[in-house]
């Protein structure tokens, strides 16, 4: 069986510092069968003199430049992934200030095919500082990777995934749903979009790439942006989150399997109860998170009315 192409999707918006690293990277990938598109969502500084630096030099390869919507890192990368020439195809998602390891395309391929197909690949990643000395690594999560967790948690980091055809021409046929409704990101969408339907999750133990951790970091590690996260779950922001993704999940529940729109729609009832210690617990409905302390702090948020 050939090797197939894989379309790189690159989001940028302000990477100057770290863009040549990440490109340079994806040149020095083993597999070399890919096409690089890369959408900016308005950058001032020097990420596009440095793109064009690398186009002009790989006059060989097929890299696109695009201007992006404007409307933050989840509609510039749902809004790449809608271009029609993607309907059917290999897809990889690729963060600005990433730097990848040589085997990340090939070893994401080899996974995806050793399974059914039909999956979708995500990996651990290796934690650096913004001069990529390392500092930890993500966790090596041992609970399913299922519709019931991806509901209340993303653990498909969007820098790692890589999709194969069946995946990705489902994902485009829900994204007016997604970017009608402004889902928060675009990795959780994916996550809990492909699950609901039934596509399976490989998570990679080995890790594919070297995740800088810096202060222009969207969410970050959970260790070293703590704090942000924890403000976040307070001021009911992640609440209002899970409203977006809900509200379009509801929409998609035609496309869904039968048990995820039992857990959907047990969740909405769930979540339309007054707070009280009486409540159920999430677990109860099939809702979870991937540590026993995420499971606490469901509760935590349920009794106090911020989930």
């Amino acid at each position: 069986m050939s090797l197939p192409h894989v379309h790189i999707l690159l989001c940028t918006k302000n990477g100057g510092p770290y863009i040549d690293a990440q490109l340079k990277s994806i040149l020095a990938q083993t597999h070399q069968d890919w096409t690089l598109w890369i959408s900016d969502d308005g950058s001032t500084d020097q990420t596009l003199p440095c793109v064009n630096h690398f186009i002009a030099a790989q006059s060989d390869r097929d890299i696109r430049v695009v201007t992006g919507p404007g409307k933050g890192c989840a509609q510039n990368f749902m809004t790449l992934l809608a271009r029609p020439e993607l309907t059917r195809a290999w897809v990889a998602f690729a963060d600005q200030d990433d730097v990848w390891m040589p085997h990340k395309l090939a070893r994401a391929v080899d996974m995806i095919w050793r399974g059914t197909g039909a999956q979708i690949y995500a990996s651990r990643s290796i934690y650096t500082d913004a001069t990529l000395n390392p500092i930890g690594m993500s966790p090596d999560y041992q609970r399913p990777f299922e519709f019931g967790n991806a509901l209340v948690q993303n653990v498909l980091r969007g820098n790692t995934l890589v999709m194969p055809p069946d995946v990705t021409e489902f994902l485009v046929s829900t994204l007016p749903f997604a970017l009608n409704a402004g889902v928060p990101f675009h990795d959780w969408w994916v996550y809990q979009t492909a699950t609901g339907a039934g596509f399976d999750v490989i998570h990679d133990a080995q890790p594919g790439l070297f995740y800088r951790q810096h202060d222009n970091n969207l969410l970050g590690s959970s260790r070293t942006h703590a704090g942000h996260r924890a403000a976040i779950l307070l001021r009911r922001v992640f609440a209002e989150w899970i409203d977006r993704n809900v509200h379009v999940l509801s929409d998609l529940s035609p496309v869904l399997t039968h048990q995820s729109r039992r857990i959907l729609f047990d969740f909405i009832d769930w979540r339309a109860q007054p707070a009280s210690d009486w409540r159920a617990a999430p677990q109860s409905i099939g809702i979870y998170r991937q540590s026993l302390s995420g499971d606490i702090a469901l509760r935590v948020l349920a009794r106090l009315g911020k989930l």
